[in-house]
């Protein structure tokens, strides 16, 4: 059987879990605790030198990297299709997911970590000593620098303010896109709409979803969605309700610099 090693809160988790059970592929759950730092641990580090979750075990053989995941799984069940049956449409979906990986993920980290996650880091790392020790674990550099700036800087800090930016032009680009069908691509499910599916949970979450009151197609996608088996046994079963509501209230406190970046650009 599958052994998915994953968390809750992570989108890299949720698009996997989406993916599994939209299929109906049975799989076991090994969750990492990520604010317990067990994805750190050596134990996990032989699994993912990275650090980061997902990873697939499947009969032995490690699979990394989430969107990569979700379309290893496309290839190995393809009895529930979520690839397009033409070659320019499997192109489409390939660059939506090139997009994620360039900074859509990214940026929606730089408005998690400093809105949502930043308070609970800087109260259980109350010193700039222990806090350097936190960030110290991240092994890769460029990471441990973005986390770094986050959780010393905030919402102030200018990779929250780019994110705002470039999240709020990826919207509008999803709106252009679902003008003419019910999905990214075309009128099918698929891999990209799955992949997308997390960071717009995500920005609800953050009590964000205002940056698509003007936008009705994103809003209809998102509800259709929302009403799939994949969506309701793979992300929403593994919601934890503390933390929605406590990742909203601090999102409605951030509201306002996050219209005063919206209105900046």
């Amino acid at each position: 059987m599958i052994k998915l090693h994953h968390s809750p809160t992570s989108t890299c988790s949720q698009k996997v879990q989406f993916v599994l059970e939209e299929k109906s592929v049975p799989w076991e759950s090994m969750v990492v605790n990520l604010k317990g730092g067990e994805n750190f641990l050596p134990e996990f580090l032989k699994l993912n030198p990275k650090g980061v979750v997902p990873v697939l075990v499947d009969n032995g053989e490690m699979i990394l990297e989430s969107n990569n995941i979700c379309l290893y799984l496309d290839d190995k069940y393809p009895q529930v299709p979520l690839m397009p049956d033409t070659p320019k449409r499997r192109s489409d979906v390939r660059t939506l997911l090139q997009w994620i990986d360039e900074h859509i993920h990214h940026d929606i980290s730089a408005c998690t970590y400093p809105i949502a996650f930043r308070p609970d880091v800087i109260r259980i790392y109350d010193t700039p000593e222990k806090l350097e020790v936190y960030i110290s674990k991240v092994p890769d550099a460029g990471k441990r620098q973005l986390r770094r700036e986050m959780m010393t800087k905030g919402i102030e800090c200018a990779v929250f303010k780019t994110g705002v930016t470039r999240l709020a032009s990826v919207l509008e680009r999803l709106e252009a896109l679902l003008q003419n069908s019910s999905y990214l691509v075309s009128n099918q499910l698929t891999v990209a709409d799955i992949a997308y599916s997390p960071y717009i949970t995500r920005l609800d979450h953050l009590s964000m979803s205002f940056m698509w009151d003007d936008k009705p197609a994103v809003r209809d996608w998102y509800e259709r969605l929302k009403s799939t088996a994949g969506y309701e046994k793979g992300m929403r079963t593994f919601f934890v309700p503390a933390v929605i509501e406590k990742m909203g209230a601090r999102g409605k406190s951030a509201r306002p610099a996050i219209e005063a970046v919206m209105a900046a650009d």
